[in-house]
């Protein structure tokens, strides 16, 4: 077990209600994945095991991958907003990444948060509603 899987866990859990999920404020890397994440107590934590990435205000993460930035996501603007934040990604071993992020939310793109990372396309995320 990896020194970061007590923070992953941690994340996930104060994320997760018991029972099934409320949709509030749950990102996930693939909008397909919403439903059957939503539908389970142990959602998150699966589709986290299976390298799904889970967004949140402060950063996204997996089970292996996790990203944290400050200052955090505002979600729910109006306007389109791209802000730039600092931090750092961590993988097993435990490596550490200096990370600049910048983030767009596109009132044209309703639900969907994109984060440039210095790579030809940004990582996309999508509000999953229940």
């Amino acid at each position: 077990m990896t020194a970061q899987f007590p923070k992953v866990l941690a994340v996930l859990a104060a994320a997760a209600p018991a029972g099934p999920l409320s949709a509030q404020q749950l990102y996930l890397d693939d909008a397909a994945a919403c439903d059957r994440v939503l539908m389970s107590e142990d959602g998150m934590l699966d589709y986290a095991a299976e390298g799904g990435l889970i967004l949140d205000s402060n950063g996204f993460n997996s089970m292996e991958y996790f990203c944290s930035f400050q200052p955090p996501i505002r979600f729910g603007q109006r306007a389109y907003s791209a802000t730039d934040h600092a931090g750092r990604c961590e993988l097993p071993g435990p490596q550490y990444f200096p990370q600049l992020f910048t983030i767009v939310m596109d009132p044209e793109e309703p639900g969907t948060v994109s984060i440039w990372m210095g790579e030809p396309e940004p990582l996309r995320f999508f509000a999953c509603s229940s």
